[in-house]
Formats: C-alpha cells, sequence, structure tokens
C-alpha cells in the first residue's frame, strides 16, 4: 500500500519536475560512462578495499563542479569518487526509480527539497543522524548550524536526511542613479518600498516604480518575498493554512495594489524570472526583486545598465523586512534548496555520508563556490576568498538563518497550482485579495486534510 501510494505522489511530482526541467538550462545527454573524478595522486594511502563512492548529479554547472571538487576529495583522502551525470530530463525520472525500489545504483544523490517528503515516505533515503551523531564517524568540526534554516527543510521526524548545498535566495534589485537623483535609500522596510514606487514611477518616459512577477506557473517565486518579508506564512508549525490570517492578506492586498495603481507595467500577469530581470536591465523598472542567479546579467555592461564609468547602475540588498518598535528591521526571506542525500538500499553508506560532510562542510563548499556553485554552508559563504570572487554570497551568509521555502510535504505538488492561481487571481482583479486568499486557504486545507497532516 506505501508503494502505490507512493506512485501517486510521483506522478504529481513528475509535473513539477517537467516544470524545473523547462526552466533549467538546455539539457545535454547522459554520457555513456560515469565520470570518474580526473587523477590525483592522494596525499595519503587509500583505505585497504574501500569501494568508490558513486554518485548521481545532473547534466550542467553542477555536474561539471562536481567533477573538480571530487578530484580535490580524492587527492586529501585517497577515496575514489565517481561521479554519474544523468541528462536533466531523465533525473527525477531516475531518481524516483531508485527511491521506490531500494535502487543500489547511487551512494549519493544530488536532490531538490520538492522532492524529498516522497522520497521519505517511501524509505528511499538513509537518515544521516545514524552518521553525524556517531563520534566514531562525524568530523569534529561539523555542526548543523553552519547551515542555518536549511536543515529545517529536510528534517522528518527529527530525522535529518540531506546536508544543504545550493540554496539560493533573491535580492531587492533597484536603480542606484535614480534613487540618488531622488534623494533616497534603497528601502530597509515596505512603507519605503511603496514609496520609492511612487517616487520613480514615470511610465510616460518608459519607467515604472517597480516591477513583479505573476506568470501563472511562477507567481509564487516572486509574490513569497512579499508574504515572508511582511511576516505572513502559507502554513502555520502545526501545517494549518495561514495564507488568509491578517499578514496574509495585507501581503497579496500591497502585492495586487501595485498594479491596481500603476506602479508596475500593466502586463506584470506574464511576467516570470525571465520577463523580471529584462525590466530590469533594459531600465523598464526602478526596481524588483529577482533571483541571485541573476547577478551576472544585471551587472554586467554588456547585458545590462552602466554608466559612463562602466559601473552598473543596478544594485541590490536584502527585500525589505518589518520595522521593530526599537528601530531595527525584523527579516525574513524566500529561497530555494537542493542537497546531497544517500539512497537507503546503497552498499556504501559510511563512505558516502563522509564524502557529502566533507563536500558540505567549510572546506568543500569553499571549492563548491570557487568553482561556481551557491555553497548551502555559512562558513563557507562568509569565507573571504569566496566573498571576493562573488560578493552577493556575504549577504546571501547573511540571510540564511532566516530564509524559508515552500512547504516540503507530499501534497506540496497539489498546493503550488493553488497558491499561484490565487496569486493570479488577486493580482488581475478577476477577485479581492480577501475572497482569493480564503478560497486558497479552503482548497489548501482540502489537500491538507487528503494528505493526512491536518484533520
Amino acid at each position: 500500500m506505501r508503494k502505490q501510494k507512493w506512485f501517486i505522489l510521483v506522478a504529481a511530482l513528475l509535473i513539477l519536475a517537467q516544470v524545473l526541467s523547462a526552466c533549467a538550462p538546455a539539457a545535454t545527454p547522459a554520457p555513456a560512462e560515469p565520470t570518474k573524478a580526473p587523477e590525483a595522486k592522494p596525499t595519503q594511502p587509500p583505505a585497504a578495499a574501500a569501494k568508490p563512492v558513486v554518485v548521481a548529479v545532473w547534466s550542467g554547472p553542477e555536474h561539471e563542479n562536481l567533477v573538480k571538487v571530487a578530484a580535490e576529495y580524492s587527492k586529501k583522502t585517497g577515496k575514489e569518487v565517481i561521479v554519474e551525470e544523468v541528462a536533466r530530463e531523465a533525473y527525477f525520472d531516475k531518481l524516483n526509480t531508485v527511491t521506490a525500489n531500494c535502487g543500489k545504483d547511487y551512494d549519493v544523490m544530488y536532490v531538490m527539497s520538492d522532492f524529498i517528503p516522497a522520497y521519505v515516505a517511501a524509505n528511499g533515503l538513509k537518515d544521516l543522524n545514524t552518521f553525524f551523531e556517531d563520534k566514531s564517524v562525524v568530523s569534529p568540526d561539523f555542526t548543523l548550524d553552519d547551515y542555518g534554516m536549511a536543515v529545517d527543510f529536510f528534517t522528518f521526524d527529527g530525522k535529518l536526511y540531506v546536508l544543504p548545498s545550493e540554496g539560493d535566495t533573491a535580492w531587492l534589485w533597484y536603480r542606484k542613479d535614480l534613487f540618488k537623483k531622488a534623494g533616497l535609500e534603497p528601502p530597509q522596510t515596505w512603507d519605503e518600498y511603496y514609496a520609492a514606487a511612487k517616487a520613480l514611477n514615470d511610465p510616460a518616459n518608459g519607467t515604472y516604480g517597480a516591477v513583479i512577477g505573476v506568470k501563472p506557473d511562477e507567481a509564487w517565486w516572486d509574490f513569497m518575498y512579499y508574504l515572508f518579508g511582511m511576516g505572513g506564512e502559507l502554513l502555520n508549525p502545526d501545517n494549518t493554512v495561514a495564507i488568509n490570517n491578517e499578514a496574509g492578506v495585507k501581503a497579496l492586498t500591497f502585492y495586487a495594489n501595485l498594479l491596481k495603481e500603476g506602479l508596475v507595467p500593466p502586463d506584470v500577469t506574464t511576467y516570470g524570472y525571465v520577463e523580471i530581470l529584462e525590466a530590469l536591465s533594459k531600465g523598464k523598472a526602478a526596481m524588483g526583486i529577482e533571483w541571485m542567479a541573476a547577478y551576472q546579467d544585471l551587472t554586467s555592461c554588456e547585458k545590462s545598465l552602466c554608466d559612463e564609468n562602466g559601473e552598473p547602475l543596478l544594485g541590490y540588498v536584502i527585500p525589505p523586512g518589518i520595522k521593530q518598535p526599537d528601530g531595527t528591521i525584523k527579516r525574513h526571506t524566500g529561497g530555494s534548496q537542493w542537497g546531497w542525500a544517500i539512497p537507503a538500499c546503497s552498499e556504501n553508506q559510511l563512505e558516502g555520508y563522509k564524502f557529502i560532510e566533507w563536500l558540505t562542510g567549510p572546506e568543500g563548499a569553499k571549492m563548491w563556490a570557487l568553482n561556481g556553485g551557491i555553497p548551502g554552508n555559512i562558513r563557507a559563504l562568509n569565507d573571504p576568498a569566496v566573498v571576493e570572487k562573488v560578493p552577493q554570497f556575504k549577504l546571501l551568509a547573511e540571510v540564511m538563518p532566516y530564509r524559508s521555502i515552500f512547504p516540503t510535504l507530499t501534497v506540496s505538488p497539489e498546493m503550488l497550482p493553488v497558491v499561484n492561481e490565487g496569486i493570479v487571481a488577486a493580482v488581475s482583479g478577476t477577485k479581492d485579495p480577501k475572497t482569493a486568499a480564503d478560497e486558497m486557504a479552503a482548497k489548501l486545507t482540502e489537500i491538507l486534510k487528503s494528505g493526512g497532516y491536518i484533520k
């Protein structure tokens, strides 16, 4: 019965996988043979009879990065790591098969947070507490504090199943020249954001005060920064729905009013990541929230706006928060999260764990960052060499302790379309924000009940 239920969940997850793959860079075919990390002379003898650690990762930058970093691990420890590249369009199918059928193909897998609840429900992953709670196994400097809130995304019934990596967020990008000319500072609160949008709104000359993205299948990924930033949540800690409480309705109303008041381009219901990036890079908006993946494009003089000295006109800060009575700003922001997991039926679990402990620890995560990845380790994000090469990582380290993602539940793939639909309805004006939030709440409640999360 458990496996039958799991396959039903996978059907929903595969719909999500198709969307994710469509938004990702073009897939490359999987190689005929696994890629072995480049040969490197070990600094200590290899462990006797140690089996290679076989790691699954999808095609693209993550694969290229992993091959380089794994070579350093082999050099350091003398332990062999085989990196198996899987084409992006086939990747989630492969992981679903391994976790559903006690597959022994891999010792480590690169996994996304959205899929972990179903894998755990199918008993498809090994809990990592087995290793890091064993003093004879865990490294002396290992601490879960290095990962911030990301460990919460991968913890179920008190057990951690994934060591975080590739956890990102978005920044509030703003036109430094326009803000300076108007005598404004980058907004720290939502009142300041609204005031700046009003002051800088100049559609007659082609520039709106702000830009949002309400494309039907991407609306949540922009709105969540407003929801979290204004003190709202999608769900309460007990999994009851919170989107239609006072904070949730306030955030949705604020978001919808940006279009209603003409402070954003009129066609934002067709905007997602690409369109927001274009609006910012082409000077169509004075500010907007955009993923940190856009950093290279938005700071490039070839792709975005620069002054006569070749300095980027777009700056970035943490999205606004709520001003407290003592004058401090309470922050809460959004993001997405990946990490490294061990299949439950791997026959080389201990060596797999030692590899991912190092890979996501300060040393491995630093190498991951310097090779172009996004480490999930706060110490690595703050490393001077890392910050020098990727300045935005210092800001990412700051937000890691209060960064949230879409709820990680087995019914999350059913919930996301409901949330997107409600956001679109509120912004487009087909429903007022309170009605849209209430209808979202009713549908989400039924989904949560059907999944056994609430009564």
